[in-house]
This record gives structure tokens, C-alpha cells and sequence, in this order.
């Protein structure tokens, strides 16, 4: 990261092979080696080789194939920071923390990340809104993307821990809730986390930012091993559990069916509770984990769609018809999960849209480990060999015109929404009729994997989708925002500003804009 000005001005991409050792480099490529190279092709490095497939038909094969085609988990070791995690574990351990880890993403779960993100979003808007009527505005605007990780940080405290924070968090608040800024200074943190161990941040002769990193990690898990004692001591007493994450990792790994509420009678209730529980590092790796992947990843794309959204009025306008014709009650924090969320298909649209263009993970890779084995790429058998990195081209498969059409690189959220052919065309169509008989498109199999596939697909897919489209939701429905114009520039100039610093992206760890904070922007009501 140091370097990276530096490695920016070197001419790194004026030949194909230092291009491709560029990290992140799939973004500003896009599928346009795959025109030159074909289907799949091979970079060969001096440690290992990258196979990278962007036939759609070979992609669904390597992510069914979880035998074959297995997650390099030496590439995730740096993600051990407190514990064993799914991110980690192979074979028979991955299984067993796969099974128990899905629990808590669960349909009471999402009504209370919809309920929380309604709030937040809520209040980030008003926020938003108070600081534009401010003289200091101009010089000191919101951070869009600043209030996006916060509001993702807000909703994973409530859902994971059931500490419910304020959007706008002052110093008397913070210290009332102490997981929450725990947790927000290790997220921040991450990257330095996995380099450095914990245990040496407290050295007396490390800077004092370095020791508050060090009492964070102390403090987290303080607060989550009292969380599982609380837990287990419910559960010895046959009482429900709090609902929190914590609780339900603790109740999904015991061992007794009767004791966690669940009918021992279901035999999919016994398998899941074959497994070995979880032990106490085992919840805490996975609880780093399972926020570590929640929060920066949805942060992002929400910051992503927000600035898209605001430079696209027309986008603006086609929410807010759903978001009208749907929403029944005036105040958006009154909106019912089951009721509201089903039917915000343009509002899903956008987050699915804006991944396709913008995933803040640029791949998902896989390897073939010690064995070799075989992939059929366009209808042709090809041998690929041990300790082959193999690379489903993420940015590729979802750019690529021959599945997205000519305007491929165009974000349109619009394309995800369908309609029979006789409400399209008939003018009698009423709004009802309309609204009622959109459907989201189903992508073409192994073209669209932002959550990956197979089963190893991605468990807190909905969890993400609930909490874009609430937050969506509750910006887009009563107001507009466009881009503050720097003087003698147009509104329309200001828009492709906006379009020319979200297209200014690196990936770091994830995804990111390079300079996010040159534009600002402008909300009122409509």
C-alpha cells in the first residue's frame, strides 16, 4: 500500500504479462484479454499457475465441483486473527462450519437487519439533509462513503449483538457500548491485524494508535465470551436465547436438540447436530469473519450505488414510482419486512446492477490442490494440473457482451427488470398491472457470481440484498440528490464527474474509489 503511488507511474501495463501481475488488474481489463486469448488462458508465474475460464458452462462446472476445484485456504491464512474459521477450514471441518454458521442468517434475521437499516438510513438521511442547510457544507461535506461503512457497522452491531447505535455516535455514546467501538476499530484495522499479532500491539514503544488497536481486540473478546457464558447458561436453564449472532452459533452447535428449541424430531435438525459444537475460538474466528466479509463488502457496494444512483436521475425517478406504489406507510421506519422488501425489485436491481459492474471482490479463486483433473471448456477436455490456481473470470463473466449484450459496460438497473411482452406493449396497462407483473432476470448460469456459487455460495447473500435495499429504500423514496457543481461547471458535467471518480476505482483489499472524496452530494426532498 506504501508504494503504491509509486507502482501507479511505473509502465506496468504496456505488456500483457506485467499487466496481469498487477493486483487488482482484472478491473481495468474487463474481459478484453479474454478477446485476445480466448475462453481460457494461463498465466505462468515462477510459484504457481492462474488458469483463467470465462466459459460460463466451465465456470458452473469448477464451482460444482467443490471436490475437484477446492478454495486455496493458504491464500486466507492472514484471516486466523482470533480463532478457526470457515474462511480456513477444508473437508469435514468446512462442512461442519458451514452447516452451523447458515443458522443465524435466518428470516428472523432479516426483518431485523430491514428494521435497523430503516432506521439508519433514516437517520443518515436526515443528517445528510441538515448538514447541506449548514454554512460549513461546503467546505466540510458528509462523506458518502464514510456513512455508508457506518451505517453497515450499525446494522451488523444490532443484528450480530443486539446493541442498537445511533447513526450520528458522540464520545458519551460510544463508551455506553463498548462491542460497538471494539468492533469498529478492529474493522478498520483489519488489514493491520492480519499482519501484525495482536498480543504485540501493546508494546510500550508502538505507537499509541497501535495499543488502542491492541485493548479493541482485548475488549471484543471480553464482551463475546460474556455473551457466550450468558448463552450457555440460558440454555442450561431451557430458556430462548437473545437471537443475537453469538446466540445462535452457541445454540446451532449444541449438542442436545431439545435444549436449543428445535424439533429433534426433523432429521435435517439431527444431521446439523452430528456435527462437533463450536468451541470458543471457533465462534469468536468465525464472528470476526462473518463481520469482517459483512461489512466492508456491503459498505462498498452501498457507497457504489449511492454515487450511481445520484448520477442517474432518471434512476432516481424509476425508485421512487416502486417505492410509492409499494410503501404504505409514510414513515419509512414503519415499512414491514415481509410486507415492503418482496417487492422492491428496482431497488434490488440496482444493488445486483451495481455489482455486476463494481463487485468489491474481484475473484473468487479455486485450485486443484494435490491432484489433477479435468475441465471441458467449450466442448473440448483439457487436463489441468496439480496446484493449478484456477480463476472463474468474475469481472469478465460479468462484463462480457456475449452475455450482458453491447452495452455491457453500461450500468443500466433496469435490465434486471422483466415484463410479459402484453404489459410492455399495451397501453391500458395500469400502474398496478405494471408493478405487480415485474420479475427480477435470472442471468445466464456461471455469468453473474458476485455472492459466488455452489455450496460454497455465499451465506449472508440475503443479509446483504435486505440491508442495500432498505438503505435504498429510505434515501430514494421522498428525495433526490445530485453532485454540488464546482463553479462555472453544469449540473449534467457534474453528473459525469461523479461517473469519472466511481470509474476511478483500485482494488486494494476490496474494491475502492481512488478519490471518493472530490465529489459530494445534495439532497432535498421531491
Amino acid at each position: 500500500m506504501l508504494f503504491k503511488p509509486i507502482f501507479k507511474r511505473l509502465p506496468l501495463d504496456s505488456v500483457s504479462f506485467t499487466r496481469c501481475c498487477r493486483f487488482g488488474w482484472e478491473f481495468k481489463d474487463r474481459y478484453t484479454t479474454h478477446l485476445r486469448l480466448g475462453d481460457a488462458w494461463i498465466l505462468v508465474t515462477p510459484e504457481k499457475n492462474w488458469l483463467f475460464v470465462v466459459d460460463v458452462d466451465a465456470v458452473s462446472d469448477i464451482f460444482a465441483r467443490g471436490r475437484d476445484f477446492t478454495r486455496p485456504t493458504w491464500m486466507y491464512a492472514s484471516l486466523g486473527v482470533f480463532g478457526p474459521n470457515i474462511s480456513l477450514a477444508e473437508g469435514a471441518d468446512w462442512q461442519r462450519f458451514r452447516k452451523l454458521i447458515a443458522t443465524p442468517f435466518n428470516e428472523q434475521n432479516s426483518s431485523n437487519v430491514w428494521d435497523e437499516t430503516l432506521r439508519q438510513g433514516h437517520d443518515m438521511l436526515d443528517a445528510w439533509v441538515s448538514a447541506d442547510s449548514t454554512p460549513s457544507a461546503l467546505e466540510y461535506p458528509p462523506s458518502t462513503t464514510e456513512d455508508s461503512r457506518t451505517l453497515a457497522l450499525h446494522v451488523l452491531t444490532y443484528a450480530g449483538f443486539q446493541k442498537s447505535v445511533p447513526f450520528k455516535v458522540d464520545d458519551s455514546t460510544v463508551d455506553q457500548v463498548s462491542t460497538y467501538r471494539a468492533l469498529s476499530i478492529i474493522l478498520r484495522n483489519a488489514l493491520l491485524l492480519m499482519v501484525v499479532p495482536h498480543r504485540l500491539l501493546a508494546l510500550p514503544f508502538l505507537p499509541t494508535s497501535w495499543a488502542q488497536i491492541g485493548w479493541a481486540v482485548t475488549e471484543f473478546k471480553k464482551n463475546m465470551t460474556d455473551l457466550i457464558e450468558e448463552e450457555n447458561i440460558l440454555i442450561s436453564k431451557s430458556k430462548p436465547g437473545s437471537g443475537t449472532l453469538v446466540s445462535n452459533l452457541v445454540r446451532a452447535s449444541e449438542d442436545n436438540p431439545d435444549s436449543v428449541g428445535i424439533n429433534a424430531d426433523d432429521k435435517a435438525d439431527q444431521r446439523l447436530h452430528k456435527f462437533k459444537r463450536l468451541s470458543k475460538d471457533e465462534i469468536l474466528g468465525n464472528i470476526f469473519v462473518i463481520n469482517f466479509a459483512g461489512h466492508d463488502t456491503t459498505a462498498t457496494a452501498l457507497a457504489y450505488g449511492v454515487y450511481l444512483v445520484a448520477a442517474h436521475p432518471e434512476c432516481q425517478d424509476w425508485l421512487a414510482e416502486e417505492l410509492n406504489y409499494f410503501s404504505t406507510a409514510s414513515d419509512s421506519r414503519d415499512w414491514k419486512y415481509d410486507e415492503v422488501f418482496p417487492r422492491l425489485k428496482r431497488c434490488l436491481a440496482v444493488m445486483l446492477e451495481t455489482l455486476r459492474l463494481y463487485n468489491p471482490v474481484p475473484g473468487i479463486p479455486k485450485w486443484t490442490s494435490t491432484h489433477s483433473t479435468t475441465l471441458r471448456i467449450q466442448g473440448q477436455d483439457y487436463l489441468i494440473p496439480p496446484q493449478t490456481l484456477v480463476l472463474p473470470s468474475l469481472m469478465a463473466l460479468h462484463t462480457h457482451p456475449r452475455y450482458w449484450g453491447d452495452d455491457s459496460l453500461v450500468w443500466r438497473p433496469s435490465r434486471w427488470i422483466v415484463t410479459s411482452a402484453q404489459t410492455e406493449h399495451d397501453p391500458g396497462s395500469d400502474n398496478k398491472t405494471r408493478f405487480e407483473q415485474e420479475e427480477l432476470m435470472v442471468a445466464i448460469k456461471g455469468s453473474y457470481i458476485p455472492w459466488s456459487e455452489g455450496v460454497a455460495n455465499c451465506p449472508g447473500k440475503k443479509f446483504a440484498q435486505v440491508e442495500f435495499v432498505a438503505a435504498m429504500a429510505s434515501l430514494f423514496k421522498d428525495h433526490r440528490a445530485q453532485p454540488v457543481a464546482k463553479p462555472h461547471e453544469t449540473l449534467e458535467q457534474a453528473r459525469r464527474r461523479v461517473l469519472d471518480v466511481v470509474a476511478d476505482s483500485g482494488v486494494n483489499l476490496l474494491l475502492e474509489m481512488e478519490n471518493p472524496g472530490s465529489v459530494s452530494l445534495q439532497w432535498t426532498r421531491r
